[in-house]
């Protein structure tokens, strides 16, 4: 079995100075994906924007959103911000969830993680995949929190089936107790498992608005290496030598769309 899985926060909570401006942000998504061809997509910062200016339309030639839609409802919650994409010729949900962060931590309801356990239609393996958003803020309190976060990944990795993935903007770097909370519970990084990888930062500053043409671009490229990062793609331990190539891609297309660029890792079962 061959997977490939992609993650990208796709700034749907936007700068104050363009409130809810998505212009050419999902077609310039689209296009990556389809450049691409991950076999599941993760995003984060699904906003409501996003959704009306049609990025799941743009993605249904090759891709179903996953169905998790009871879990929303129960939570109360409008939109879900975390979903997952995955291709249909490729694989499908067999189980699937929606856990929502603590809300004394979480800004409009954005900070979760959705799950999925797929078959593959090709060996029918399954395989476990979650997507998530950490929360954000910074200082001791906001760390604790984030390691909040960590536990309730690790409390799935318990009772899902290995190849176990875990995907998303963690707001956290390596050196933080959240993601070392993460390898203690059994997990390693696929930018340093994978023997093709990748020393690059995941995020850089926003591109900018031409409210004229209604385009963005002009967005630099990401500075520094991995260390930096706070996007991460991460699989069970002993899963490791499964991982064959991790990629931050930095195309001007992918910049373009969000302060974050897409990451994707490659794995062979």
């Amino acid at each position: 079995m061959n997977i490939r899985l992609m993650s990208h926060n796709v700034w749907g909570m936007f700068a104050p100075d363009v409130v809810k401006e998505v212009a050419n942000r999902c077609e310039l998504m689209a296009d990556v994906y389809e450049e691409y061809r991950p076999d599941v997509i993760g995003m984060q910062e699904f906003s409501e924007d996003i959704r009306s200016h049609g990025l799941p339309e743009l993605l249904e030639p090759h891709y179903r959103e996953l169905d998790v839609s009871a879990d929303v409802k129960a939570y109360g919650m409008e939109n879900l911000y975390t979903p997952i994409f995955y291709r249909y010729d490729v694989c499908e949900p067999v189980d699937a969830g929606f856990v929502l962060y603590d809300r004394a931590y979480n800004n409009h309801d954005s900070k979760g993680v959705t799950w999925a356990v797929f078959r593959s239609l090709q060996s029918g393996r399954l395989f476990t995949v979650c997507n998530t958003h950490y929360w954000w803020k910074s200082g001791p309190e906001h760390d604790r929190a984030r390691v909040g976060n960590s536990e309730v990944i690790l409390s799935l990795k318990q009772k899902l089936p290995a190849p176990f993935f875990v995907m998303g903007d963690l707001n956290c770097r390596v050196e933080s107790e959240a993601y070392r909370t993460l390898l203690e519970g059994g997990l390693c990084d696929a930018q340093s498992a994978a023997p093709d990888t990748m020393d690059c930062n995941t995020h850089h500053a926003y591109p900018e608005y031409d409210r004229e043409r209604q385009v963005f671009f002009g967005a630099p490229k990401p500075s520094g290496g991995y260390r930096n990062s706070i996007d991460h793609i991460l699989l069970d331990a002993a899963h490791a030598d499964a991982e064959r190539r991790f990629l931050v891609v930095t195309t001007d297309e992918a910049c373009n769309t969000s302060d974050h660029c897409p990451i994707f890792t490659d794995a062979e079962f």
